[in-house]
């Protein structure tokens, strides 16, 4: 079994300090005990000169030694090692002493010491005087004091350096087990400390790995298995980062607005689409559709449509997954603009009901006058032909109505463009307006060619097909100017190519009618309808759409109308 490596550098540094405080220990003891044997040598050499001391006291109290030579007798022949003694009488009064050493004799510590002696015997003191440490022994004899002393200047130097030695060892020595620990510290801790670097960069989605090198077989292995784990993390981790960045390119690149919120109403994603559809937070639109993903359905899926200005939104509501830990669960909203579909779904059926309506028109007024005919109910050869005039111009009106709607309907189906050859403006004008000048002469309008002096540029563009656009033109003015009005069909150079133009001082046309003008089936006014289908201009608009030529239309209800489109030069 392998303890943890944080476990292992908990023991290991408690070994150190340990082994600090063994230390200290040690230096504290070893300067203690050196001391004390240092000491008690030097007492043991001071009982010989106290031996010394006490037989010349006695001699001195028989009288066989004076005064003067008790001096002579401990200055210098028992002054010799830093030695120093005192002989006093029974009284303590002083008789002789060491020269200089006066005041080794006056400390506190001696001081106390020889008043303190017994009877008998002797005592010791190790006391300090002018930062000189001194060891001092006396004795009381039936003839006085003999006192003893030594300093200890060299036990001091020696102890000293004793002790700097034991400290700068006990310094070497710690810093070698400090060393050694950190070194065994950070071999135990590589593991965990790789590990935990290794965990942190897959946290982050980075991929990471442990040397398989590790000392001891279990590491290796949980290595092995970390590295494994780390390499499928990573695929994993790669994976979601392409679906992701996969899902949001097909959510930016959708047409349809995406919104989604999770259960506490915090916006989860929001595509481009739906930014364009609904704007800011502070339109209408977005509030609507916040309040539809708010809403306390029981349903799985919901749908609403709601108006926004022009355009008329439909919103598909779906619930999320739940998500742990939270009650509520999300929404996604799919947001469509569905005015155009709208727009064509009704455009559908108005064209559906205005064919079914042009189409029964003439046929049921074919249809009574065969079934009068048929049953003998005219009889006047006069009514009969007439009858047969109505029925061949419905027939006529029928079958220009189905050759205009297979016409719109071949246009739009087929992509592919007119093919273009240069054309003359002016030749193909004056051919026009001689071919239809006398429509309007019947239809009491004057009818003018309006073209500037000299020649115009040729254009590039399909002849019969400018021609068929510039007719439908003109029947509409014949259709909607009363009769004493003027039409003119006419064309001018201009920077962009030939622009032709078809104007009018017929009844006008207001914004709305101007915008639908161009619808199938369209007209103006009613009234004038009994003529034509509603579909030229339609037919016109397709082809003038497949030669990448615009319409303009200007017109005012009173003031006629101008048709014209501009068709570039030819090279």
């Amino acid at each position: 079994m392998y303890k943890s490596s944080s476990a292992l550098s908990r023991v290991l540094w408690l070994m150190f300090w340990t082994i600090l405080g063994i230390s200290v220990v040690f230096f504290a003891l070893s300067s203690y005990f050196f001391g004390d044997i240092y000491a008690k040598a030097h007492l043991s050499s001071l009982d010989g000169a106290l031996e010394e001391e006490k037989t010349i006291l006695e001699r001195y109290a028989r009288g066989d030694v004076g005064r003067e030579d008790l001096s002579a007798m401990v200055n210098p022949p028992l002054s010799v090692d830093n030695g120093f003694y005192l002989l006093t009488d029974s009284e303590r009064r002083t008789l002789a002493c060491t020269e200089g050493a006066e005041d080794y004799f006056t400390a506190d510590a001696v001081t106390r010491m020889l008043e303190e002696l017994p009877p008998e015997g002797g005592d010791s003191v190790r006391a300090k005087k002018d930062d000189v440490t001194i060891l001092v022994k006396a004795e009381r004899t039936p003839w006085g004091y003999a006192a003893a002393g030594r300093t200890l200047r060299a036990f001091d130097s020696a102890a000293m350096s004793f002790r700097n030695r034991l400290f700068i060892s006990m310094l070497l020595a710690a810093a070698l087990v400090l060393l050694l620990n950190t070194l065994l510290a950070q071999q135990a801790t590589r593991p965990s400390a790789l590990i935990r670097q290794m965990a942190t960069q897959v946290a982050r989605g980075e991929r990471a790995a442990v040397p398989e090198n590790l000392p001891g077989k279990d590491i290796r292995e949980i290595a092995a298995a970390l590295n494994e784990m780390s390499l499928s993390i990573a695929r994993a981790m790669g994976d979601l980062k392409y679906e992701k960045e996969t899902m949001a390119l097909i959510l930016e690149g959708l047409q349809e607005g995406i919104l989604a919120i999770d259960g506490d109403g915090n916006i989860l994603h929001e595509n481009a689409a739906a930014w364009r559809l609904l704007g800011n937070g502070e339109t209408e639109s977005y509030r609507m559709v916040m309040a539809a993903l708010r809403e306390d359905s029981r349903e799985e899926q919901w749908f609403r449509r709601f108006p926004d200005g022009g355009r008329v939104l439909h919103c598909a509501v779906s619930r999320l997954p739940r998500e742990e830990g939270k009650e509520s669960r999300g929404t996604v909203a799919l947001i469509r603009d569905v005015t155009e579909e709208e727009h064509l779904e009704r455009t559908r059926r108005d064209y559906v009901a205005n064919i079914s309506h042009e189409l029964r028109t003439p046929l049921s007024s074919i249809r009574g006058l065969a079934e009068g005919l048929r049953d003998g109910m005219v009889t006047e050869e006069k009514d009969r032909e007439r009858y047969y005039s109505i029925i061949a111009e419905e027939s006529t009106r029928l079958s220009r109505l189905v050759n205009d709607l297979l016409e719109l309907s071949s246009l739009q189906a087929n992509p592919a463009a007119f093919e273009t050859e240069r054309v003359d403006p002016r030749e193909l004008l004056e051919e026009i307006h001689g071919r239809d000048r006398r429509l309007f002469e019947q239809a009491e309008l004057q009818f003018s060619l309006a073209l500037p002096e000299g020649a115009l540029p040729c254009v590039l563009s399909n002849e019969d097909r400018l021609a068929q656009v510039l007719t439908i033109f003109l029947d509409n003015a014949r259709k909607y100017t009363p009769a004493g009005g003027c039409v003119t069909l006419g064309a001018e150079d201009t920077a962009a190519g030939v622009r032709f133009f078809v104007r009018d001082n017929g009844i006008g046309m207001d914004a709305e009618t101007c915008r639908l003008a161009f619808e199938r089936f369209h007209q103006a006014e009613r009234s004038h309808s009994g003529k034509g289908s509603g579909l030229g201009l339609s037919i016109a608009r397709e082809i003038l759409r497949k030669m990448n030529v615009t319409i303009h239309l200007r017109s005012a209800p009173g003031e006629g109308s101008e048709f014209s489109f501009v068709i570039p030069f030819g090279g």
